[in-house]
């Protein structure tokens, strides 16, 4: 379709460049003479049309004289529109004044672009006085200042009076002759002043306007519309004849401005319909090859009309708009029933103004009429199109502004979640690190701690190993050295040793233990009988101040009996050790209504300070009391241990001066097996 179109284009260029004029229409001949025009009284103006007759004069020869002698005049049956020709238009036509009718009058041939117009009016004597007007006369000359060219006849006599009219111009040859009584001529050229008046203050205030709409946005649709304005109203002030009466402009300058001006919106206008229609978004490829054409067009039928002649730059232009009106409002009336609401704007604001413009270049190029329709309705249209498109384009941009504002409150609004997330997640990771900060400071303390534990531990082991290592060193020598003394000695010296080799185990045991409990090993569960087990671990402590009290034991009872051993020996030595030599330490075991052990170890000691009790079964902790005896401080951290993987707890109350006691409870399960269960859950965790 776009090589088809661009063929076309040439070709029509070619043709309407080099075909002269592009339509001769023969009129009707409903008559072989045109009647007279008969004037009457009260008749404002009278339209010649009915009352002309025509011929061509080709070569442009031809005198009055000869014009009078030829018998091929043809009646007008309409408006004379004969289109861009080279020839001379003589026109015809016979005036009678009616009784009481005003005996002056104007002839009007109302088209400002003639270039020569001349009329030949009869004088009393028979002879024909010329009276001559148009372009190629200088606005000073005319015979009545007005912007068509306009005559003054007198009719003196009631006879008939024969009229000539020469026309030739390098404009479309097309336009209404009327005869007015002067006083209507005069009334109605007010109007005229006024209501032109009124379209130029229009098009110049839509003209400024978008001047500075332009000089603050920038848009081009807003830049191209300034430069088609522009355009539209030069061309209008040309054709109205406007321009050329207040300036004096000379026919060949204002027909080669107006040439311009005719040509050069083929490519201006379509260039701005574009942009309007958005056609670039929907059809990219046709939009570029449309608008490449248009404007070689535009260029082209320029220089036709400077280098050969008016007509053959203007008429091709003017066929070539014609053609792309009628490619442009099918487009638009696709797209807008497609839902492009671009295309239905255009066909509201371009519709009426495409239609005058229809009119008025098939007025010029001689397929329609000269009348009111084809010569005011491209100005009306203009009009409209030029309001309805300003109120387009500011609502254009608004809408665009409104994207905009749209746009960057999306986009602000898309930063801000873009900022609160990377902000949550910054967040995130400081509250991650800051934790594994804590949890490093917690290893680096734990780290410390077990350092600290290590050093105090070994300083511990080394000195309380020393002791009962330098008591045995000692009683060694002495008995090496008194192989024969007396054997009281000699068995006070063996029960040292002995004391000392058993304050060593108790230690080992007491250090073994704590590295059994530390190391969260298994806890080995068996069925043993509480009574028995008990009695068996008092007579450990046999000659010791320790009473035992046993109450309703269950018959078995299931726990780790070595690592109870141990809880239950470092309560006893405990109390033992912080009771007076003679104060009894009593130990009382019963049985709990869950099948469980309350074990309690009553001493009779000075008690324990209240700020100590929080301490008191922290690892390698040892209370002032115990200052000065051996011991490594691990003693009721094993209890406390060692009821938590057996489930129970262990509790102290003391009173100072009053002694203290320590309750170790052991709960009781219903089966060895889901105790043993718990029991290896529970010492899981707490390691």
């Amino acid at each position: 379709m776009l090589r088809l179109f661009g063929i076309f284009a040439l070709r029509l260029l070619v043709v309407c460049a080099w075909a002269g004029p592009l339509a001769t229409p023969l009129p009707l001949m409903a008559e072989p003479i045109a009647p007279p025009a008969l004037l009457q009284a009260n008749q404002p103006r009278l339209n010649l049309v009915r009352h002309l007759a025509w011929l061509k004069d080709e070569s442009g020869s031809l005198s009055r004289e000869e014009v009078a002698a030829r018998s091929d005049f043809v009646p007008l049956q309409d408006n004379l529109s004969l289109g861009f020709t080279k020839a001379v238009v003589w026109l015809r036509f016979d005036v009678q004044a009616g009784p009481q009718a005003p005996t002056q009058w104007i002839l009007e041939v109302a088209n400002a672009l003639f270039d020569d117009v001349r009329l030949y009016a009869p004088s009393a004597d028979g002879a024909y006085v010329e009276h001559r007007s148009g372009e190629d006369l200088a606005r000073g000359q005319w015979e009545i200042d007005y912007r068509n060219p306009s005559f003054h006849i007198q009719l003196d006599v009631p006879q008939v009076q024969r009229y000539y009219l020469r026309i030739w111009s390098r404009n479309a040859i097309s336009a209404p002759i009327e005869l007015w009584h002067p006083q209507a001529f005069a009334a109605a050229t007010r109007d005229e002043a006024f209501n032109y008046g009124i379209f130029y203050g229009v098009y110049g205030l839509i003209l400024i306007f978008h001047l500075f709409f332009w000089y603050w946005t920038k848009e081009s649709l807003s830049g191209w519309y300034v430069a088609y304005v522009v355009i539209n109203c030069l061309g209008a002030a040309i054709s109205a004849g406007y321009l050329q009466r207040q300036t004096g402009l000379p026919g060949n300058v204002s027909d080669a401005l107006l040439a311009v001006m005719l040509c050069l919106p083929l490519g201006i206008s379509n260039t701005f319909t574009l942009i309007q229609l958005e056609l670039s978004t929907v059809m990219p490829r046709f939009s570029r090859i449309y608008q490449r054409v248009t404007w070689g067009i535009c260029i082209a039928t320029i220089l036709l009309a400077s280098s050969v002649n008016y007509g053959a730059g203007v008429g091709p232009a003017q066929m070539a708009t014609l053609v792309c009106i009628a490619i442009l409002i099918p487009i638009g009336i696709w797209l807008a029933w497609r839902g492009h609401r671009p295309a239905r704007f255009f066909l509201f604001a371009f519709g009426l103004f495409y239609a005058a413009v229809v009119l008025r270049f098939s007025r010029n190029l001689g397929y329609l009429p000269a009348n009111a329709w084809t010569e005011y309705g491209i100005q009306v249209g203009s009009l409209m199109n030029m309001v309805v498109m300003s109120l387009g384009i500011t609502g254009r941009y608004n809408q665009i502004k409104r994207d905009m504002l749209a746009s960057q409150a999306a986009l602000n609004e898309s930063l801000e979640m873009q900022v609160s997330e990377r902000a949550a997640k910054l967040m995130a990771e400081m509250a991650r690190r800051e934790q594994q900060e804590i949890e490093t400071r917690r290893a680096l303390d734990v780290e410390l701690r077990a350092r600290l534990e290590q050093h105090n531990f070994v300083a511990m082991v080394s000195h309380e190993f020393r002791t009962p290592l330098a008591i045995i060193n000692t009683v060694t020598q002495q008995l090496a050295r008194q192989l024969d003394g007396p054997s009281e000695k000699s068995l006070q010296r063996c029960t040292n040793i002995r004391a000392a080799t058993q304050r060593m185990t108790d230690m080992m045991d007491e250090f073994l233990s704590a590295d059994r409990v530390g190391a969260a090993l298994q806890v080995n569960l068996r069925l043993f009988e509480p009574g028995q087990f008990m009695n068996a671990l008092v007579a450990e402590w046999e000659g010791e101040r320790l009473e035992l009290q046993c109450d309703h034991l269950p018959a078995s009872f299931t726990a780790d009996t070595a690592l109870l051993r141990v809880a239950l020996r470092n309560l006893i030595a405990n109390a033992l050790q912080h009771s007076p030599a003679t104060a009894p330490v009593r130990m009382t075991v019963h049985g709990t209504p869950d099948g469980g052990l309350a074990i309690s170890v009553v001493d009779q000691g000075v008690g324990i300070p209240e700020d100590e009790m929080p301490r008191l079964f922290q690892k390698y902790f040892r209370g002032r009391g115990s200052q000065g005896q051996p011991g490594a401080g691990l003693g009721l951290y094993l209890v406390e241990s060692i009821a938590v993987m057996h489930g129970g707890t262990v509790r102290v109350e003391s009173e100072i001066g009053k002694g203290t006691t320590f309750v170790l409870t052991l709960r009781g399960m219903q089966t060895a097996g889901r105790r043993l269960t718990d029991l290896k859950v529970q010492a899981t965790s707490d390691a």
